[in-house]
């Protein structure tokens, strides 16, 4: 039976409070198997990047640099962006959100979105509908089905 909770130093991540996803033995799997974890290799406060649902870095994060969580996209009408991002595992899911930057958003400015394809453990394609915007876009790990805790 694999060993699934840490409270201490694990030998890759530090100390902190460590679950691993059934079948994975937390002193040692990747983090692609960690369903939770914290450590104390980040500072920072404008950040989430650890937890349940954990955004996934696209950048940063080492020594005394906070990661980068949030990327905004510029897309112009039918376009399309690739983007890169920190390798977690292939379960992940985009969230994006067209940015208010003039500060005048409102019920009509909003037509359409963006949609993700081409999802991978290391990025994705942010692909614009309607009309062309800039889109503020986060990655999340998705919870694992087998995850019953």
């Amino acid at each position: 039976m694999a060993n699934r909770v840490l409270l201490g130093n694990r030998t890759t991540g530090g100390y902190g409070l460590y679950i691993s996803e059934p079948g994975n033995d937390v002193l040692d799997c990747a983090k692609a198997n960690l369903s939770f974890w914290t450590d104390s290799g980040e500072t920072g406060t404008t950040f989430v990047s650890k937890g349940i649902h954990q955004t996934v870095p696209f950048s940063g994060g080492t020594g005394t640099t906070a990661p980068t969580t949030l990327a905004t996209v510029a897309l112009s009408s039918g376009a399309t962006a690739s983007q890169s991002h920190a390798n977690l595992g292939a379960d992940t899911f985009v969230l994006s959100s067209r940015a208010d930057t003039d500060g005048t958003a409102s019920a009509s400015t909003f037509s359409k979105g963006a949609f993700s394809s081409s999802l991978s453990g290391t990025g994705f394609t942010l692909n614009s509908e309607g009309t062309g915007a800039t889109f503020t876009v986060a990655v999340f790990k998705k919870l694992s089905s087998s995850g019953l805790y």
